[in-house]
């Protein structure tokens, strides 16, 4: 009798030492995944389920691993340029845009409010790009996508005497851009300025013989000025 007691209590020892254990392990396990390395673990592994799900064009998938991602890691500049990315390709540009502008004031690189830049035009929102480009001008002047860009927008809205500003620091910054120098040419042109387009429209064709729109725009030049004699 005595020794049956003694086997129930080794048992009820036993296993009472078994759940100690697994209780320590279940909170080992939850504190390791709680821990800054168990949360990196567990957001890279979501990161590269994302990059898997993009390589096979599952957009939706690989938004929904991101966005887990980002609540493991909100501010990771990794994982929001690839949600940014991929809300790109899947045409919801507002919030792609958004996520641009906000890695814009963390991570110093000009491209990303120029991206913000770029989907604000494909939005139809002209004066919201303008105001993008012109302060990722101020803390990148030599950005020859947004000079360009700025010139672009200021021509658009027939305000030449700017857009030159912005073509002519493209030309400055590299003497050998055919696209900018066909866009000084239709400035001057807008302006009446008939020679000066011609000269820009001819270094257009030199440093781009096969530039079709230039061709065409120093041929009309030319009739023009056959006409003013």
């Amino acid at each position: 009798m005595a020794e049956q007691k003694g086997e129930k209590k080794l048992k009820r020892n036993v296993l009472f030492a078994i759940g100690i254990f697994i209780l320590l392990l279940v909170i080992a396990t939850i504190a390791y995944w709680l821990s800054p390395k168990g949360i990196n673990k567990r957001a890279s592994s979501l990161l590269n389920q994302a990059e898997k799900a993009l390589s096979q064009n599952q957009l939706i998938d690989a938004e929904i691993y991101l966005r887990k991602a980002l609540k493991l890691k909100p501010d990771d500049p990794e994982i929001n340029l690839k949600l940014a990315q991929t809300l790109e390709k899947e045409g919801i540009l507002d919030q792609a845009r958004d996520i641009y502008l906000s890695l814009a004031q963390t991570k110093p690189d000009p491209e990303m409010k120029f991206n913000a830049g770029i989907l604000s035009l494909k939005l139809n929102q002209t004066d919201q790009a303008l105001q993008i480009f012109l302060e990722n001008n101020q803390a990148y002047p030599d950005h020859i996508p947004t000079l360009y860009q700025l010139g672009a927008i200021f021509a658009r809205k027939a305000k030449c005497d700017s857009a030159i500003i912005y073509f002519e620091k493209i030309i400055e910054l590299n003497p050998n851009e055919p696209e900018a120098y066909n866009n000084l040419g239709y400035c001057y042109y807008t302006l009446d300025q008939l020679k000066k387009a011609k000269l820009m429209f001819e270094k257009a064709i030199e440093l781009k013989p096969e530039f079709t729109s230039a061709i065409k725009s120093l041929e009309t030049i030319e009739q023009d000025l056959k006409s003013q004699k």
